[in-house]
């Protein structure tokens, strides 16, 4: 498990597959006992690590990643009211299942490398991925649904390069920088392979 602070009422934690399998979670449970288990952990955790004490509302907005675990978002909305004395908080859980592949670069030579182990695979795709530019990262997006063993292959590639993301490939495209619209892999490959 791992916490990134974004602001004193904001954090965004990861967990891989295998954070969740050594805590006997499956990634389809998440919702049920054992989910309210690792909420309960993640905010004891949150509390004793980042001072982020969750009093009143707190919104967890988990975006799960089937093959590769889950990033959950940490908001504080609103504070206790100060006449009460019990320490309660409401969870708002949100989920949202992603489905297709999309993976962030720290840099193009990244994203470069992926695509040259990707490429054999590409014949298994409909449209090749596309490429964007987003806050000072890439983003490469494969947004058809891909045949369980051919998704398998293609992120444990990508994984090695980059990592996913919750940024949705809608927020690229309206304030990013759309490199390439499909075949971005392949068009990588017969520039820099």
């Amino acid at each position: 498990m791992r916490f990134e602070k974004q602001t004193k009422e904001h954090l965004r934690v990861y967990l891989t597959a295998s954070d969740l399998s050594v805590r006997g979670i499956a990634i389809d449970t998440i919702v049920g006992e054992s989910g309210q288990d690792l909420w309960r952990e993640l905010l004891e955790t949150a509390e004793a690590e980042f001072g982020f004490m969750p009093q009143g509302t707190v919104d967890l907005n988990v975006t799960m990643f089937p093959r590769d675990g889950l990033v959950i978002d940490v908001q504080k909305v609103e504070a206790a009211a100060p006449e009460s004395d019990q320490e309660q908080v409401e969870i708002r859980l949100t989920i949202d299942v992603i489905h297709h592949l999309i993976y962030q670069f720290e840099d193009i030579e990244d994203v470069i490398n992926a695509s040259v182990r990707l490429f054999p695979h590409m014949q298994q795709t409909e449209q090749g991925g596309a490429l964007y530019h987003y806050d000072g990262r890439y983003y490469l997006h494969f947004v058809e649904v891909l045949k369980p063993d051919v998704e398998e292959r293609l992120a444990a590639i990508l994984s090695e390069y980059g990592r996913t993301t919750t940024v949705s490939p809608y927020v690229m495209m309206e304030y990013g920088k759309t490199i390439q619209t499909e075949q971005a892999v392949k068009q990588l490959y017969d520039t820099f392979a």
